[in-house]
């Protein structure tokens, strides 16, 4: 029977979401790469986020009985001293893997870290003409507060958007 030898169509696989380890990074690399033109994260970076900085990178990743996939979407959220708010400062699901509801998973996770950590609220800048991402953010709750003209590399302006993590905040 098709379900037994590919659990896929059983629902048996999950996307589970963990803590990024070092191994990650290739896989990473790569979700970068496919992602964004321009902006990319690189290993440096990855491995400060991972290892040093004050905050939490998150993998979502399928899970099959006895096996853990690649990551398939990550997410960088810093915590800062002297505010309120933690900052999501890169978020990409790989391409082939969106419209699952994956991103939505992981952003989910990352508020939760987010909060367990202290934080009364997320920010976050998104390219303007990034109307995937956009909707995403809106449908989960952010605002639009502020606009960064000529953010990125190429000249693309950022929105700003916020989100309160405690809903009477």
């Amino acid at each position: 029977m098709l379900h037994e030898s590919d659990p896929v169509h059983c629902n048996a696989a999950r996307i589970a979401i963990r803590r990024a380890e070092l191994a990650d990074i290739p896989a990473l690399l790569a979700i970068e790469e496919r992602s964004f033109p321009t902006d990319r994260m690189t290993q440096r970076n990855f491995r400060y986020a991972i290892r040093k900085a004050k905050g939490v990178v998150q993998v979502a990743y399928r899970q099959v009985p006895n096996v853990q996939g690649p990551p398939l979407a990550y997410g960088v959220v810093g915590f800062h001293a002297g505010t309120r708010f933690a900052r999501l400062t890169s978020f990409a699901v790989a391409p082939g893997n969106r419209e699952q509801g994956i991103g939505r998973r992981l952003l989910t996770a990352l508020e939760e870290s987010a909060a367990a950590h202290g934080c009364r609220g997320m920010r976050l800048e998104v390219r303007a003409d990034n109307a995937a991402a956009i909707a995403l953010y809106m449908a989960a709750g952010y605002r639009r507060f502020a606009e960064y003209p000529d953010y990125y590399e190429d000249g693309m302006a950022a929105l700003r958007l916020e989100k309160p993590l405690f809903p009477n905040d």
